[in-house]
């Protein structure tokens, strides 16, 4: 079996309660495709993410918890955009 290429991604990802800041591990497609075209076309019911620091929503500039891998649920986010340069 063949090992995927993964691109890593720096994103920040807020449910109502909680922000994540931490790294998205997306397939590299022969076509290129945007984060939001990932997400949208993801079929998984959670979003995996590592090295992950969990603050209260809102807080993200804080030093939150830190967590090598967490999972969160597509339904649950209200925001995720990529943070370039961090």
């Amino acid at each position: 079996m063949e090992q995927a290429e993964y691109q890593k991604i720096k994103v920040l990802v807020e449910t109502e309660q909680r922000s994540f800041k931490g790294f998205l591990h997306k397939p590299v497609t022969d076509e290129a495709q945007r984060l939001s075209d990932y997400v949208n076309t993801y079929g998984q019911r959670f979003l995996r993410l590592s090295d992950v620091e969990v603050t209260e929503r809102g807080q993200h500039y804080r030093v939150g918890e830190k967590v090598p891998f967490l999972a969160v649920a597509l339904t649950a986010i209200t925001y995720i955009a990529p943070l370039d340069g961090e």
